[in-house]
Order: C-alpha cells, then structure tokens, then sequence
C-alpha cells in the first residue's frame, strides 16, 4: 500500500516542485520511503520532505510513498521493466504475485520480493508480445492475470503519457485533473488541491484507464467486474450455495493474511465482522478487534458480550460528545467530503482505527460488501415484496458497483491517515461471482424476512458463532455506534439550528450527489429521518469545511 502521484507539464513549468508538495500532503500513507522518477532515472528519499528540487526543466514526473506490508524496506517504486522501457508504480496488493513471479522469473530480473515489481514484469512480457506497439493490450492481459487489487500508474519511456489503471470493483482509487499549467493524479484529492488543481477532479471508474498527456482521454474500459448478472442462479439449493461460499471466503481470507502474523479487524458486532473475525482468527497467529463509539452504544455492548463469547481479543474506544467536536475537522479533511452521513460514518471506523495504529498494526481487515452481496439492507425485503427479486437484484448490484465511492475511497483514506491498510475478504473476485450467482430467495426468504443474508448467516453458525449472534439484527455504523443523532447536539451547541435553514439551502442541498444506498433509495423503503441528517447539521458542516479550507461540493 502507499500513496502515487505524477504530474506532466503543459508548458514550461518544472514539475518537482510540485511533485514534492503532493507527495509531502499525502505522507501518512508512505512512512517507508519515497522514489521520484524523473529524468528517467529513480531517486529515493527517506520521505518527501527531502526531495531534491534542483532539476530546472522536468516536465514529468511519478512519485511514491510507500507504506511497507509485501517485501522488504529498501525497495522503492517506481519499477522499471528489465529492458527500461516501462515504468510503472502501483498502490494495493497483488494476491497471486508469487505464482506469477515464479512464471516470469526465468526471464526476467527481479530487484525486490515485493508484490509490486510482479506487475512490472508481466506488462513488459505482453509488451513484448505486441512488438511493444499497444501498450493498452498489454495492460488489458496484465489486469486479466492478476487476482489483486491495484491503482497503477504506467509510463512507456518513449512516450510522454501517463497510464492510470483501476482494478475492477475500484477497491483502491486514483483522481486525476488539470489546470492551465499540468496535469496530474495522486491517490487522494488533497494532492492535487495542494499544487492549485482545483475542482472538477475525477476518480478513475473501476475496470477502466485513462491515458494523460497534453490532454485527458475519456476513460477506456479495460475489465469487467466480477459479477453474474444473469437471473437464472448457479445456486439454487442452500446446501451448495453455504458450502461454495464457504470455499471461496476461507480462500479470501488465507490470500490476505499471507505472510502476516498480526491482523486487526474493524468490529461492530454484526455478523459481518463477526464472521471475518472468527475465521480470521483460525488462519492467523494473532487477531485484535477495535471497536469504537459512544460509551454504552449496541455496538460496544453487543462487541463485548461476543468477544467474550467466542474468547477474541477487543480492545474499545470510547468516545464522548467533545471527542466527536474535535475529530470532525480532521475527518472532513481526510475523507475530502463533508457529506453529513459520510461524516458520520466515518467517526466510529476512525476511532477504531486510531486504536489500530497505537498498536502498530499495519493491516485491518473489514467486513464492507456483504450487505450488498447476501441482503443485509432494511429495506431489501421491502423491495421483493413491492418490485419483486429480479427487481431487488439489480438494486443491489447497483450499490456493490457504487461502493467504489460511496464506501472504499472513504475507508482506504481514514486507514492510510492512519498508515494502515484496510483490506475487504468479502469483495474478493471469487466471493463476489460466487454471491451473485447464488438464488435469491436463499438470502431473502419471503417479502416479510427482516433478517437477510440468510446464506450467510448459516455459515457463520457452522463455524461456530452461536444462533443469537449470527441473526442479530442489522444496524448501520453510525447507529450501533451511537453517532446517528450525536453531530445534530453539536451543530446546535454551536449555534445551528432550524431557523437557520433557508428554502434556497433546502433547494442546494437536494441537487447534491447522494453517498450511500440509504440516500439515493433506502429511505424510500424506510423510516427517512432514521438514516438522514438535520438540514443544519449539513449547514454546520458546510461551515466547518469552509473554515478548513476543504474543497467542499466535488464533481464524480
């Protein structure tokens, strides 16, 4: 994991300047070293702060801070290809890296036991395939080959252009804009505010490229994501879909824990970390779970009893009203939105991170993915029983293609504040096809099932978690944790509050993207004040944001 950034300059400006100010905003996310290739050679620093800006007329360069999990310290990206003609810099893990190096290595010369340089390497050997004259066909068989997850940044050294790639569900993200002086990209929004690329900046769509050079192609899809659309399932009897489900999260969960003897969990008690957890604790010497919330929320109850149930290591932080006052300018900065159920969100995942970090843990896991995945949303059930299954299917692969943005990009930048890696076991490829492709009435069982994720569920009762635990009811973060309600006392102990809010805001606040399945339908389906803010919350947010100089309405 780390953080990547390049500029290309549009006229004379020299762009190491500006490459060191973008590398120095996003630093937490590299503390191991940063390379700077410019000038086609690579140059490492102990961190951004001691690069080097004496070289006049660069006009392109790539950067990384790398946050060291896959390898040894003393290797920096970006890669070169053996024979020098690629570059290529990479931020997320590359699952199957040791099989496809072990392919590539009797012709190929390999510099590092990272992940990383395996990626290199194998778009140099398809490179090569197509004379080196179609760099995009290269990249399209390298994405088909790797089982990972990836933002990339590849420069052919005969070419002044940038490719960025994104992996196919979007689990890690890349932005990229332009102003009158360079185009750039970097791994958070903030690198590119930072050197005066200002809003519209966009986030790459998962499965698709981008070429940068003296302009911005439209993006070019380059991969499908790993999902069955077809109505007609694989798995229409229970027994088959638990234990095909069953294969393929024991198998996600062995490729993320690879080589690690510590993993923490971000907990809340539901089932879906709960399951993570359990299983997680079987494959790997040492498992902490981190909750976080107000004292006394379900979420800290609940995560106490189970911890003691099914004997995991908890540790808790427990927060109170002036914590959360104090958190929320940071969090607006490093989630770069200051949507108020975003920020909510936010708050309990960031508590448990911090504790994560004291510890000196450097990957969590999270249990993100399977409400979309098994129906676990309140209103999924409300959906069958008005529209119907097929209906309540396109509902939900609709929210799994939206978690890109609505949740992913959100929790890699309150982990990486943190120098962590988050890793998601339930949107690996194989879970995701083999969830899509299961009945579903084995998930839902009637248009009256409050439950859901029936599939999953059961198997969490065959490994062990007891009935009760396993058919607790669905709570989202910011209620279990206690938050949902918090931020509306201090919105007005700051002096907001309904007589504030005007018909004009009223009117602006409802043209702005929806963030979250519960905003763009759930709420039709359910109790609407349940899920969202008072309108001054927003307005207390807004000027919150404006006050940190946060960019504040962003164009996806």
């Amino acid at each position: 994991m780390c953080g990547i950034g390049g500029l290309i300059s549009l006229d004379s400006t020299n762009v190491i300047p500006l490459a060191k100010t973008m590398m120095k905003s996003m630093n937490k996310r590299g503390p191991d070293g940063t390379g700077l290739f410019i000038d086609n050679r690579l140059y490492q620093y102990e961190s951004p702060e001691k690069i080097l800006c004496n070289s006049p007329n660069t006009k392109l360069a790539l950067g990384h801070n790398r946050l060291a999990i896959v390898g040894d310290r003393q290797h920096i990206q970006p890669f070169q290809s053996c024979d020098g003609k690629l570059v290529m810099e990479h931020n997320g893990e590359i699952y199957n890296y040791k099989m496809l190096k072990e392919k590539l290595k009797k012709e190929h010369h390999f510099v590092s036991n990272t992940d990383s340089e395996v990626v290199v390497h194998l778009l140099e050997h398809y490179y090569k395939e197509t004379g080196f004259s179609d760099l995009l066909k290269a990249i399209r068989k390298t994405v088909a080959d790797i089982d990972g997850i990836y933002a990339l940044a590849i420069k052919d050294e005969n070419e002044d252009k940038i490719y960025l790639v994104r992996d196919r569900l979007g689990i890690r993200q890349i932005y990229y804009g332009q102003n009158d002086k360079v185009i750039g990209f970097a791994s958070e929004r903030k690198g590119l505010w930072q050197i005066g690329i200002k809003e519209p900046t966009f986030s790459l769509l998962p499965g698709h490229c981008v070429i940068l050079s003296d302009k911005i192609s439209s993006p070019i899809k380059i991969s499908e994501p790993p999902i069955n659309y077809s109505n007609e399932p694989i798995f229409s009897n229970l027994e088959d879909a638990i234990l095909s489900y069953k294969t393929a999260l024991y198998n996600s969960i062995k490729k993320r824990s690879q080589d690690l003897s510590r993993i923490g969990i971000i907990f809340s008690g539901g089932i879906d970390s709960v399951l993570i957890a359990k299983i997680t604790k079987e494959l790997v010497p040492h498992v902490t779970c981190y909750t976080s919330g107000i004292a006394g929320s379900d979420d800290i109850k609940f995560s106490k009893l189970i911890a003691d149930e099914l004997d995991l290591d908890l540790k808790i932080n427990e927060l109170d009203v002036k914590d959360i006052e104090n958190m929320l300018p940071n969090i607006l900065n490093i989630i770069e939105t200051n949507n108020s159920t975003q920020a909510e969100v936010s708050i309990p995942i960031f508590g448990a991170l911090n504790l994560a970090a004291k510890d000196g843990l450097r990957v969590v896991f999270t249990g993100q993915g399977a409400d979309e995945l098994f129906g676990g949303y309140p209103w999924y059930f409300k959906i069958v029983s008005k529209y119907g299954y097929s209906k309540l299917k396109e509902y939900m692969i609709q929210d799994l293609l939206l978690l890109y943005k609505e949740t992913l990009e959100r929790e890699d930048k309150l982990a990486m504040a943190n120098s962590i890696e988050m890793r998601e076991p339930f949107l690996d490829s194989d879970v995701v096809k083999t969830a899509t492709s299961i009945n579903m009435n084995l998930n839902i069982f009637n248009n009256n099932d409050i439950f859901g994720k029936r599939v999953h569920r059961e198997l969490a009762i065959r490994v062990g978690i007891p009935k009760d635990i396993a058919y607790r009811e669905k709570q989202a973060a910011q209620h279990g944790a206690g938050i949902h309600g918090i931020l509306t006392k201090i919105a007005e102990k700051n002096g907001f509050n309904k007589k504030m809010v005007t018909k004009e805001y009223i009117t602006n606040i409802a043209k702005r993207e929806k963030l979250g399945s519960s905003e763009r339908y759930g709420y039709l389906f359910d109790a609407k004040t349940s899920w969202n803010s008072s309108p001054w919350v927003q307005l207390y947010l807004d000027k919150l944001n404006n006050l940190n100089q946060i960019a504040c309405e962003i164009k996806r």
